[in-house]
């Protein structure tokens, strides 16, 4: 059986992939004017398969800046699994967890769709 920290962080690497997709096809559609650049409507990225939770809205700059670590990921508020991760930025609309070093760590980075 596959040790619960290597599925927790799969679990979160795929709705991460969803995110990225959603992101994918704004951009190809182009700017909405009424948007402000706003995401909105994105999947919560935590480890619980069967969560569908929305965050948001961020900007894209601010998902952007969250993306900019591989192991970092979007959450709704009190969505972390605190065995595997630590919350490092809370605001109302999202939270910001990041694995921590060793097999979660590994697997956020192996399955980062940017690579």
């Amino acid at each position: 059986m596959e040790p619960r920290e290597s599925r927790l962080a799969k679990n979160e690497a795929v709705f991460r992939e969803v995110n990225e997709r959603v992101i994918e096809i704004k951009e190809k559609l182009g700017p909405d004017p009424r948007s402000s650049e706003l995401l909105d409507g994105l999947i919560c990225e935590c480890s619980d398969p069967g969560c569908l939770e929305r965050v948001g809205p961020l900007t894209i700059s601010e998902y952007e800046a969250v993306r900019g670590d591989a192991r970092r990921f979007i959450i709704a508020a009190n969505h972390q699994a605190l065995d595997v991760e630590s919350v490092i930025e809370t605001n109302p609309a999202y939270w910001v967890v990041e694995k921590r070093e060793g097999r979660p760590a590994e697997v956020a980075r192996e399955r980062d769709p940017r690579g």
